[in-house]
C-alpha cells in the first residue's frame, strides 16, 4: 500500500517502484495507492499552503494519469469523508506538518500560516476530505 506518499517520488522512480511491487505480489495480490484527490479539494489552507497544495495536486494529477496509462486495467475508486474538528486541533496538525507540502516550510511560515487560519476559519472546522484510490491487481 502506498498512502499519500507517491507524489514524493520522481516519475521514473514511481514506474520502477510499481514494477517491483507488482513482481513481488502474490497471485491474487493488489497494490493500493491512496492519495488526495487532485480535484476540488477542500482542505482548509493558509495562502502559502494553498499555493503549494495546488501545485502539488497539479503534479499528482499527472502522476495519476501516468499510472493509469501504465496500468489500463487498474480500478479507480473515490472516497469522501466529512471531517469535523476544532480549529485548535487542526492548527496543531499544521504545526506538526501533517501534510507533506508543509515539510519544507520554516517555523516562521508555519506560525504565520496558523495565525492566518485562526483569523480565516471558525472555531469548528467542517470540510470534505477527498481521496483517490488506484487498485492494481496482479492478474
Amino acid at each position: 500500500m502506498i498512502k499519500q506518499t507517491i507524489h514524493l517520488f520522481e516519475f521514473s522512480k514511481i514506474r520502477g517502484l510499481l514494477s517491483k511491487m507488482k513482481k513481488s505480489l502474490n497471485p491474487n495480490g493488489k497494490i493500493l495507492i491512496l492519495t488526495l484527490s487532485p480535484n476540488k479539494n477542500e482542505i482548509p489552507c493558509f495562502k502559502l499552503m494553498k499555493i503549494k497544495l495546488f501545485n502539488s495536486l497539479k503534479r499528482d494529477k499527472k502522476i495519476l494519469y501516468s499510472i493509469s496509462k501504465l496500468y489500463p486495467k487498474k480500478i479507480l475508486k473515490k472516497f469522501s469523508y466529512e471531517v469535523e474538528m476544532t480549529r485548535k486541533k487542526y492548527t496543531d496538525m499544521i504545526s506538526k506538518r501533517f501534510i507533506s507540502i508543509l515539510l519544507r516550510f520554516n517555523d516562521k511560515q508555519i506560525v504565520t500560516g496558523i495565525k492566518e487560519i485562526n483569523l480565516k476559519y471558525k472555531k469548528k472546522l467542517k470540510f470534505t476530505d477527498k481521496l483517490v484510490c488506484i487498485i492494481i491487481k496482479n492478474n
